[in-house]
């Protein structure tokens, strides 16, 4: 029997673990946070659903806990990375057909990669190439290297070296990118830097000149994409996703990739594949280097940093490879058997189709169903999918997608379908669950309007209202934008809302709409119960305010984080820069 009981308040499951890291699909919930859910609300058997099911945590999940799991999306990337984890391959044949596609690839490549090590002038592979962007001054027409003039701790230039005129990145404009570093393994082992030599400027030059390019898989990105307008991509030339990749890279990654498709058995060839999408987003231009440490990809947006490199291919698919068998053994039971041996693959099954149409699922014949919606206008999956999908030889389609857009032509009525699709999603989720049964949404969102729009779709499919259990979920990370800010202006955390399917039918009680009062009233009264710690952020008051008002069966349409942070300072506290952190400066004596 379900035993809401046992759920818990707050789910922390920071996404550090082989599974989650393994594949960097946008937005994953933890199978850790899955799995409590999965536990208490169903019983071994049982099938449990995903109707947004992403990159299929909630198919592992429910495989590592004994059930069966029927999974869709709309997403053909989705499907495929759900498909690589699914994949049961032996690790030693696994491991044995990495190292023989590298070779293959390589050898196709030829010395492309080739450098000579500065020391002892020895014939080396180059580990990574490290790129920058050459800026144009508007008053002497002198270019900038941008890396070659950052100022201590990796601060942008101030200044143009020659005339003295103030570097502004947003008016200058853009000549044509240089290397600037080659890193190599040095005579006694370990990686070292060099600067760029004659050999490296041929290699760069032959890659640049070599027929393949034009057999590199690549799609369009254009103006009918949310992302051309959000990441300035027809300013910078990036409207075909085969221009984020050094030509050089561009070449190594089409060699590897046909190694990889030539491998006839094939779940090890679905396994290669799948580390191969993983490893694109560092492959690529939009691996950013810094003064520390790299700064990976920007998931959820095209950014090319002024600096990023040029990580050699064969090594990041290598590395890939070993992140591939640790996530498989992630896949065993507390015993050490292989989890597949103890349960059958074929129990997890994913289908391309939309949320609001679930045609292959008959009525009532879900126990349980544990899903994660997009919230609003935050991520363009199908936008971000197409640099990965180029190589999939199939592309997601986007007439379904739970997204608001915010420029281009389908601005125009993006909340209205959004909330069209939402509730016809969670209508057909009703549809499919079986009387009693309970759904989890997992959902987080800035905007109260937004929340509104969820708990609507919600109460009208004939969900229970208010839900049965609100559970706050931590990412125990911040965002980008958070830690550029010094100031969380998007939520970090994100709220669990499960919703039972009544066993008789209710009447369909109006949600209440709160004042403007009330809303300043409920932000008022978390200020004033939060504990004084500096494990807790803004986002915990928002989300507290948040579910004080679901479970009293009212919406905050007018709620906003920000709000949340003008009544923080308010009440007289400040938030730490480096971890965003609440801390309540003290009172004048």
């Amino acid at each position: 029997m379900p035993v809401i009981a046992t759920l818990p308040e707050t789910v922390t499951a920071p996404r550090t673990d082989a599974i989650y890291n393994c594949h960097a699909y946008l937005t994953k919930v933890p199978i850790a946070a899955i799995r409590p859910f999965i536990e208490a609300l169903s019983a071994p058997g049982d099938t449990v659903a995903d109707i947004f099911a992403g990159s299929g945590m909630t198919g592992l999940a429910a495989l590592m806990t004994g059930r069966k799991a029927v999974l869709s999306d709309i997403s053909a990337l989705g499907q495929h990375v759900a498909e690589g984890y699914l994949a049961d391959v032996s690790p030693s044949a696994f491991r044995h057909a990495a190292a023989a596609v590298i070779e293959t690839a390589r050898r196709a490549l030829g010395d492309l990669y080739k450098t000579r090590r500065a020391t002892d002038r020895a014939p080396v592979e180059m580990t990574r190439t490290v790129w920058s962007f050459t800026y144009i001054c508007p008053v002497c027409a002198e270019g900038l290297i941008y890396y070659e003039h950052l100022a201590p701790g990796g601060r942008p230039p101030q200044q143009c070296p020659s005339c003295g005129e103030p570097f502004a990145r947003r008016n200058w404009s853009r000549a044509g990118d240089a290397p600037v570093d080659v890193v190599v393994t040095g005579e006694d082992g370990k990686l070292t830097s060099q600067a760029v030599s004659d050999t490296d400027r041929e290699m760069i030059a032959l890659a640049a000149a070599d027929p393949r390019r034009t057999d590199v898989p690549s799609l369009p990105i254009d103006e009918t994409r949310e992302m051309y307008s959000r990441s300035g991509l027809g300013k910078a030339g990036l409207t075909e996703t085969v221009r984020f990749f050094a030509p050089r890279n561009a070449i190594a990654l089409l060699e590897l990739w046909r190694a990889i498709q030539a491998c006839k058995d094939r779940d090890i060839r679905r396994k290669l594949s799948f580390a191969f999408t993983a490893i694109l987003p560092r492959a690529s231009r939009r691996y950013q280097w810094s003064a520390k440490r790299p700064l990976n990809a920007q998931n959820q947006t095209y950014y090319i940093a002024p600096v990023y490199y040029e990580w050699n291919v064969f090594d990041l698919f290598h590395r890939k490879a070993e992140a591939v068998l640790r996530s498989d053994r992630e896949l065993f039971d507390e015993t050490g058997e292989p989890l597949f041996r103890q349960v059958n693959v074929q129990d997890v099954s994913y289908r391309l189709a939309s949320a609001d149409r679930l045609s292959h699922l008959a009525d009532a014949s879900v126990d349980y169903i544990f899903t994660d919606p997009p919230f609003g206008s935050n991520i363009f999956y199908s936008d971000m999918s197409l640099f990965h999908e180029a190589w999939l030889g199939r592309t997601t389609n986007n007439e379904r997608e739970a997204v608001i857009h915010t420029a281009g032509k389908r601005k125009t009525g993006a909340a209205h379908r959004y909330e069209e699709i939402l509730g016809g999603a969670f209508a057909e989720a009703f549809r499919v669950l079986k009387t009693g049964r309970y759904m989890s949404v997992v959902f987080g969102n800035s905007s109260g309007r937004i929340w509104g729009v969820l708990q609507r779709a919600l109460r009208r499919a004939g969900f229970s209202a208010p839900p049965v259990h609100v559970a706050t979920l931590d990412k125990g990370q911040r965002s980008v934008k958070g830690l550029n800010s010094g100031a969380e202006t998007v939520v970090t955390a994100d709220l669990i809302l499960t919703v039972q399917k009544p066993l008789h039918s209710e009447s369909v009680e109006r949600i209440q709409p709160a004042s403007g009062e009330d809303t300043n009233a409920l932000i008022r009264k978390a200020v004033v119960d939060l504990p004084v710690e500096h494990t807790r952020n803004p986002s915990y008051v928002y989300l507290h305010v948040l579910t004080k008002a679901i479970r009293e069966n009212r919406v905050l349409d007018d709620l906003h984080l920000e709000d949340v942070l003008v009544a923080l300072r308010h009440a007289g506290y400040g938030i730490d820069r480096k971890t965003g952190a609440l801390h309540q400066h003290p009172t004048p004596s």
